[in-house]
């Protein structure tokens, strides 16, 4: 029996990523935390257990002193010792004078101590110094990832059929590569689904102005080819409410989701996505509800991708600021975030985009975005071969 022996901090992802990897033997898993941090304790363990794998929480002063932390943890190590348990002591977690006193401790019983180093998200071993470092493989869901960092999600049920999907692919793809010049015409197209929305019907008409517009032309004869609405006598109607929410903006969502499904086939490194994810956190007695355009997550980091069809001139620096949030929130020091804009971005967008550490891609990248994403994700690390 082997036990793996952690210490709970705000960013605890790399102490469940190496016990769901098959290839690392783990029966159980013991968290040193603080009474304050039951909660986490308790979040982590609702991962494990599903997974056959055991959870014990074991409580540290919450405190700075060290002789009164040191102690304790000895406890624990001479109550492991007397259950002639094999003792694996995972160091990549903890506040620095915890975890240096655990290191002190477990080092003297001469048990296997490692790390799980952030950008590689290799196992790299500290003792003993002979054992070769070994990749983690990828196998943390989106629904675990998020049940870490204490929020709740749900997914959206397909109900795509496959080859519906591609053909929305392929014009999300034309659309996206004639963004400059179709902007003015799926801005008009964005309004009036809008209008059908606040209306609460699937049909609207174009007034004689729009009617005359060359390039909103082409988009309604794209949604009446792929079977998404039809037009007559200046009357455009939806087949569906899924058509309108195509139309008013969710084609590129679409689109980037279906680019990421793309590459997973070339990049095995993302091992899950999601489309239109709804992600619930409770604050205080309040539950706060946000949705995710495209959620995936790449070598166990969480990427969220914002995708925007409506220009930033009135709420850019609003968007920035809540997809950064977000993805400290969800995602710990390891997440990723990038806007995806289908309107031209302001210098201004773009600096601010770069001080808080957003990947951007603009109208100018989007007839590239399967080679930008590809390179996105390549950057979170790790190995792309092929996990068994």
């Amino acid at each position: 029996m082997i036990t793996h022996v952690g210490i709970i901090d705000q960013d605890p992802v790399r102490l469940i990523t190496p016990l769901l990897d098959h290839g690392v033997p783990a029966d159980k898993m013991i968290f040193i935390g603080t009474e304050a941090q039951q909660e986490q304790y308790n979040r982590l363990a609702s991962i494990l257990l599903p997974r056959n794998i055991d959870a014990e929480f074991f409580i540290i002063p919450d405190s700075i002193n060290i002789t009164s932390i040191r102690a304790r943890i000895i406890e624990l190590a001479e109550k492991l010792k007397a259950a002639q348990t094999d003792v694996w002591f995972n160091a990549s977690c903890g506040l620095r004078h915890r975890l240096l006193s655990a290191y002190e401790v477990f080092r003297t019983y001469h048990w296997p101590i490692y790390v799980i180093e952030p950008f590689s998200d290799e196992m790299c071993w500290l003792y003993p110094a002979d054992r070769e470092q070994q990749q983690v493989e990828d196998r943390i869901q989106l629904t675990d990832y998020l049940t870490i960092f204490g929020a709740r999600c749900e997914l959206p049920e397909s109900l795509v059929p496959e080859e519906l999907n591609e053909q929305l692919w392929e014009l999300g793809q034309r659309w996206a590569s004639s963004a400059l010049e179709l902007g003015p015409g799926l801005a008009t197209l964005n309004y009036l689904a809008t209008t059908c929305r606040k209306e609460q019907k699937l049909d609207v008409e174009l007034s004689e102005k729009q009617q005359g517009y060359k390039e909103l032309g082409m988009l309604i004869k794209d949604l009446e080819e792929t079977g998404l609405a039809t037009y007559n006598d200046g009357v455009l109607t939806f087949k569906h409410e899924e058509a309108r929410r195509f139309a008013n903006g969710e084609w590129l969502e679409n689109l980037v989701h279906s680019t990421v499904r793309a590459i997973q086939n070339d990049l095995p490194t993302i091992q899950d996505h999601s489309l239109g994810v709804q992600v619930y956190r409770q604050i205080g007695d309040r539950e706060v509800r946000n949705e995710l355009d495209v959620a995936t997550v790449v070598n166990n980091k969480l990427h969220i991708i914002e995708c925007k069809t409506k220009g930033m001139r009135d709420d850019g620096d609003d968007t920035l600021y809540k997809l950064e949030s977000l993805r400290d929130l969800l995602g710990g020091l390891q997440a990723r975030a990038m806007l995806v804009s289908f309107r031209p971005l302001r210098h201004h967008d773009v600096v601010r985009a770069q001080d808080l550490g957003l990947a951007i891609i603009g109208p100018e990248q989007l007839s590239e975005l399967q080679t930008h994403l590809y390179n996105w994700f390549k950057d979170a690390g790790g190995q792309s071969h092929n996990i068994a």
